[in-house]
């Protein structure tokens, strides 16, 4: 019994010790005051927590094809804003607007999305704050009826 506790002790302590090390905080990472802008075509899009991550081939102006990674909100923030795991989907072109790393390394923190159809994607805070924004305005605009 003693060896099955300590062999479940010692997979819980990995596991935990894995996803911290693999969950980081933002500003160590990237630069909140800059923001930088790429167009490419997505290679992939992955819609899991604790971050989502995209991967898009991005051509730089002496036509190298450079492999840049996009980190996310997790699944649960964006899903809770209406994201699916089809909002981006493989073989798109989109450009991507973030907050690039302090390293200058190919990856940034999303910030914006632009489709090739013009439809934008936005992170959870600022959709989910125009909305709090539009209910306000319409229980006033209720209030304002009612008492006429």
């Amino acid at each position: 019994m003693t060896h099955l506790r300590t062999l479940v002790f010692v997979i819980l302590l990995l596991t935990f010790a894995t996803t911290a090390k693999s969950h980081h905080a933002f500003s160590p990472v990237y630069d909140s005051q800059r923001e930088i802008t790429v167009t490419g075509v997505v290679t992939e899009f992955k819609f899991v927590n604790p971050h989502a991550m995209m991967f898009i081939d991005v051509t730089d102006s002496s036509n190298k094809v450079r492999k840049w990674t996009v980190e996310f909100a997790g699944r649960l923030n964006l899903s809770n804003v209406g994201w699916t795991s089809e909002s981006i989907k493989s073989g798109e072109r989109v450009t991507v607007t973030g907050n690039p790393t302090w390293t200058g390394s190919d990856r940034m923190f999303f910030r914006k999305l632009l489709h090739a159809d013009g439809t934008e994607l936005l992170p959870g805070a600022p959709q989910r704050t125009n909305a709090l924004e539009e209910e306000r305005r319409q229980r006033a605009l209720q209030r304002d009826q009612q008492k006429k």
